[in-house]
C-alpha cells in the first residue's frame, strides 16, 4: 500500500511539474514576445505552437502517462495497440460486435448460410475446390492484447454466429481461420498492432490454412511452403491507420513483420488480364500435373502479402481484388481452386 501511495504520489508531482514547466516557458515568451520587433516573423511562443510542439507533448503525456487518447472511437489495448471501436473504412459496429450487441438475425443467418451453401455446391459439381475464407478482425484473434474490462469475446459475434451455423449444416468450404492463427502464432504476432490488417506472419497462417485443407479434401501433393521454409522479421515503423486517424503516428509505433528477403521469388508475374494479376511458377511443367487457382481478396493488401506464398505453391495463380469468380467459368479454365476471401467486418456483403 505504501508502494503504491509513493508511486502515485511521484506521478502526481512530475505531472504538476510539467506544468509548471509550461508556465515558465509560456511567461519566458510572453517577455520574448513583448520585446520582438513587429517584423520579426514570430516570436517564441509563435514558434512553440506553429511546430505544434506543445499538442505532440501534449498527447505525447497523456498517452505515456495516463493510457488515453485524445478523440473518441478507440480502444486503448495491451502492449501498445490500439483500436477503432467503429471502422473508418466501412463503418463496421467492432466493439459491439466485439460484446455481441449486434449480433445477425436469424433471417439474416440463413441467408448467408444458403449464399454460401449453394455457390459451395455449385463448384462441387463443376469439379472445382471451392473455400471461402473470413479473415478476423485483430480483436478477434488478438485478445490477449485486448483491454480486461471488455472481457472474452461473446458468442453472439457476427463471425462465432456464422461459423457455428455452417459447421451444424456441414459446410466445410467456410473457414474461419481464427484458432489456427491464435495456436500458430509461434511468438510473432499476426497482426498490426496500429491497424485492423494482417501482416506477412499472418498471412503465412491463413495460406497454410486453407493449403492443408486443399491436400486433405482433394489427396494431392503440392510444394506447401512449410513454416521452417520461411523466416519473418520485425521492425519498428511509425503507426498506420488507426493511430494516423488518433494523431498518435509518432507516439505509439507499429510492430511491422515481414517475410524475409532470404524466401526464393520462384514465380514471374505476367501481363495482367481485366484487371486481374497473374503470375505462373518459374519450374512449371516439369511435373505432369499443374495446378491453377484463383484467389480473389476484397482488399489489396491482403492479396499483396498472399501472393508469395500461394504463387510460389502453385504453377499458374490468378488474383482479383474483388470475389467475381463463378463456377462456369473456373471450370471451363480448368481451375483446380478457387479461394475467395472477405475480412470479418465486410460479412454483411454475403447478404447479396
Amino acid at each position: 500500500m505504501k508502494r503504491k501511495k509513493a508511486i502515485n504520489f511521484l506521478t502526481v508531482t512530475l505531472f504538476i511539474g510539467i506544468l509548471l514547466t509550461f508556465t515558465v516557458y509560456i511567461g519566458v515568451g510572453t517577455l520574448f514576445d513583448a520585446d520582438a520587433d513587429e517584423g520579426d516573423k514570430k516570436g517564441f511562443n509563435g514558434m512553440f505552437y506553429s511546430e505544434n510542439f506543445l499538442s505532440d507533448l501534449v498527447r505525447y503525456v497523456d498517452y505515456k502517462v495516463f493510457g488515453h487518447i485524445d478523440g473518441e472511437g478507440y480502444i486503448i489495448g495491451e502492449d501498445d495497440w490500439v483500436f477503432e471501436t467503429v471502422d473508418s473504412q466501412n463503418g463496421y459496429e467492432r466493439l459491439l460486435d466485439y460484446v455481441g450487441a449486434c449480433p445477425f438475425e436469424e433471417e439474416e443467418l440463413d441467408r448467408i448460410s444458403n449464399v454460401i451453401a449453394n455457390r459451395a455446391e455449385l463448384y462441387e459439381n463443376a469439379g472445382v475446390q471451392y473455400v471461402l475464407v473470413v479473415i478476423p478482425d485483430a480483436m478477434t484473434v488478438c485478445t490477449d492484447k485486448v483491454p480486461g474490462y471488455l472481457g472474452n469475446r461473446s458468442e453472439n459475434a457476427r463471425l462465432a454466429q456464422l461459423t457455428a451455423r455452417l459447421a451444424g449444416q456441414g459446410v466445410d468450404e467456410f473457414i474461419d481461420p481464427t484458432d489456427a492463427m491464435r495456436l500458430g502464432a509461434d511468438g510473432i504476432v499476426t497482426y498490426n498492432n496500429t491497424e485492423n490488417s494482417i501482416n506477412a506472419y499472418g498471412a503465412y497462417c491463413i495460406y497454410n490454412t486453407v493449403v492443408s485443407k486443399f491436400m486433405a479434401d482433394t489427396g494431392l501433393e503440392v510444394e506447401r511452403l512449410k513454416r521452417n521454409d520461411v523466416d519473418f522479421y520485425t521492425r519498428l515503423t511509425d503507426g498506420k491507420t488507426v493511430a494516423r486517424n488518433a494523431g498518435v503516428q509518432g507516439i505509439i509505433k507499429n510492430s511491422t513483420v515481414s517475410l524475409s528477403d532470404n524466401v526464393t521469388k520462384n514465380y514471374t508475374v505476367l501481363p495482367s488480364v481485366g484487371g486481374a494479376v497473374q503470375t505462373r511458377r518459374d519450374d512449371a511443367g516439369e511435373n505432369s500435373t499443374e495446378y491453377s487457382v484463383v484467389v480473389e481478396c476484397t482488399n489489396s493488401w491482403d492479396r499483396i502479402l498472399l501472393t508469395p506464398y500461394f504463387s510460389n505453391t502453385f504453377d499458374n495463380v490468378m488474383y482479383r481484388d474483388r470475389l467475381a469468380s463463378d463456377y462456369y467459368s473456373a471450370s471451363s479454365s480448368g481451375v483446380d481452386l478457387v479461394v475467395q476471401l472477405i475480412r470479418e467486418s465486410e460479412l454483411r456483403q454475403l447478404l447479396g
